[in-house]
């Protein structure tokens, strides 16, 4: 019995952990994305990122922001790697699905 309990409670850490840095990267999706749309959207389209774009998506959402915060104009696709270009190529059709 104790080794079943043992045994659960170790499979209930390891989702934990996994569950965790998923969670992060959603909260760091979602203020990168309210910084320019609305929580209903962003929640929308953080629903259609594939995990596997999450965290090039929040790269390039910051990327974004930040060129718009700092010169006012759109961001230079060419400034972007080819990662952070997929992420950010997610974003957007996942926006055009939300609209």
């Amino acid at each position: 019995m104790r080794i079943v309990c043992r045994g659960l409670a170790a499979a209930s850490l390891a989702l934990l952990a996994l569950a965790l840095p998923a969670t992060a990267q959603t909260d760091e999706f979602m203020k990168e994305c309210m910084v320019t749309a609305s929580q209903k959207m962003c929640t929308c389209i953080s629903g259609r990122i594939p995990a596997d774009q999450r965290a090039n998506a929040i790269v390039g959402l910051r990327k974004s922001n930040a060129s718009v915060a700092v010169s006012g104009s759109l961001l230079d696709p060419s400034s972007l790697n080819q990662n952070e270009m997929m992420g950010l190529n997610a974003v957007v059709a996942a926006q055009a699905y939300c609209m």
